[in-house]
């Protein structure tokens, strides 16, 4: 009899416990898992706005006096967004694992699990940040040998040619590592109650033992993640069409009735998103609720000590 592949063998019951937890519908379950598909993925990137410099003729005079002040609000908008980004990322480990420990226990809220989770998180937080550090400084390493090589012409070209494969892999590599981190060493820390490298080194002697059945996940779960992507994206663009009907239809009638301006008709777009957000985060649950049962079920497979969830 062939060996089961887990990565196969899986799905039905990811999505058997998927429909239990989310079906009959109830509204604070479905409010709790979009809050937690909320903080799970999303990002924050800024503007490069360093590709100019401004000297003393290319502004009128008034405006050169108030280049010390503006330079400084800039400076404050940019490092509170940092900040900012910095928190939600935080937050966003931390609620990886209160995810897995609220389907492990069945019990879907959130203020239960968050304090005791924040010691995790933050050590995921670092883990992945230093990642991220490591890929920022190889991406400017490299831009600082492509301009190097800037004025040597077909020499240039061909370096940045060669380079492409390396920064492809080096992208597929790291996107490995977070995937595996969390769908398998983030329930491990909470099973053995360790850290993210002790975690990493159970996970190594479990991959040891099951290679091939680690790539089969890796690859259905790449393959099955582009799916799901594309219809959330189509389903979300759908409730996205329809909430704007009626804000279409409004702003019509402003038009017409009192000649509005553009100002008052952006104006509509603050309620639209406050529904359409929502709205988005919901359609989210199914698919992040499944994908989180799917890692656990597997991990399971893999290391049958591993049995988080309840029968």
């Amino acid at each position: 009899m062939a060996e089961e592949t887990y990565a196969f063998s899986r799905l039905e019951g990811a999505f058997h416990r998927t429909k239990g937890l989310l079906w009959p519908f109830k509204w604070g379950v479905w409010l709790r898992l979009a809050l937690i598909a909320l903080f799970v993925g999303g990002g924050v990137s800024l503007p490069n706005t360093s590709g100019y410099n401004f000297n003393e003729g290319d502004l009128p005079s008034g405006v050169e006096g108030a280049l010390p002040g503006i330079a400084t609000i800039f400076v404050v908008l940019i490092l509170v967004v940092l900040a900012i980004a910095l928190i939600w990322w935080i937050i966003g480990t931390v609620m990886q694992f209160v995810f897995v420990d609220m389907l492990r226990t069945g019990d879907i809220h959130i203020r239960r699990f968050f304090g005791e989770r924040v010691g995790k998180g933050v050590r995921l937080f670092l883990f992945e940040a230093a990642l991220t550090l490591i890929l920022i400084l190889a991406m400017m390493a490299l831009i600082l040998m492509l301009v190097g090589f800037e004025g040597s012409g077909g020499a240039g070209v061909a370096f940045i040619l060669l380079f492409i494969p390396f920064i492809l892999v080096a992208a597929l590599l790291f996107g490995i590592v977070f995937l595996l981190t969390h769908d398998f060493v983030v329930p491990i820390m909470i099973h053995e109650d360790c850290g993210v490298i002790e975690g990493w080194r159970r996970l190594f002697g479990m991959i040891s033992e099951n290679l091939w059945q680690t790539v089969a996940y890796i690859i259905t779960r790449f393959v099955l993640g582009l799916i799901a992507g594309i219809v959330q994206a189509v389903l979300v663009i759908l409730a996205m069409l329809i909430i704007a009907i009626p804000f279409v239809l409004i702003g019509i009638v402003l038009l017409a009735a009192i000649q509005a301006n553009i100002v008052l008709l952006l104006a509509l777009l603050i309620p639209y998103l406050i529904i359409v957000i929502p709205v988005a985060l919901l359609i989210a649950v199914p698919f992040v609720t499944f994908f989180r049962y799917y890692g656990l079920l597997v991990l399971e497979g893999l290391a049958p000590g591993y049995h988080l969830l309840p029968e």
